[in-house]
């Protein structure tokens, strides 16, 4: 397939969002071996690989209306295949359940860290992530368990929470940063 000029990588990206089936489908063929490549440089997983690959598309179609216009179409995809591989190792490493109160509260299942180190050693990492999460701002907090965990697009979140599209992006940023920041200055 040729490669195309930014205008019609946009033009491509409108139709897709429109809901044109065929749009849809050069997108898939044009760029899915690009992102299982992608992939397996990122997993060393194939068959996640591939399953991260097909569900993204499907996210892709289900969520068209709500995706932001782009005229660089490959970046776009690679970064959500990158973010829906790290989703599915933080999915298989833990799990989270909240309730509705404003104080966010969360329980983390401990059996589903895996370490290869001592229970001491586990106990540890665990507390401080929770410290680390407890730490962050409840809008903060709210944001990330909406993209990371409810799935859900900025655009979407932005829409959710009543706030501008930036602002969910320097929320995400923020929160993953301080995260960040908090486990690597204990470890």
């Amino acid at each position: 397939m040729k490669k195309l000029t930014a205008h019609e990588n946009l033009t491509l990206w409108q139709q897709f969002k429109s809901g044109d089936a065929h749009a849809f489908q050069l997108v898939y063929l044009k760029y899915y071996k690009v992102l299982i490549r992608y992939g397996n440089k990122i997993s060393m997983d194939a068959e996640q690989v591939m399953d991260a690959v097909h569900d993204l598309f499907l996210n892709l179609w289900n969520r068209r209306t709500f995706l932001s216009d782009t005229d660089n179409i490959e970046p776009y995809l690679k970064t959500s295949l990158r973010h829906e591989l790290v989703r599915r190792v933080a999915e298989s490493r833990n799990s989270f359940s909240f309730d509705d109160s404003p104080e966010l509260t969360y329980e983390f299942e401990k059996d589903a860290f895996y370490y290869q180190h001592d229970s001491d050693e586990r106990e540890a990492t665990f507390q401080r992530l929770e410290k680390a999460v407890q730490d962050l701002s409840p809008r903060v907090w709210e944001t990330l368990k909406m993209r990371y965990f409810d799935k859900m697009g900025n655009q979407e979140i932005a829409e959710k929470m009543g706030i501008n599209y930036q602002s969910v992006n320097n929320n995400i940023h923020r929160g993953v940063e301080t995260l960040r920041l908090k486990l690597d200055q204990v470890a």
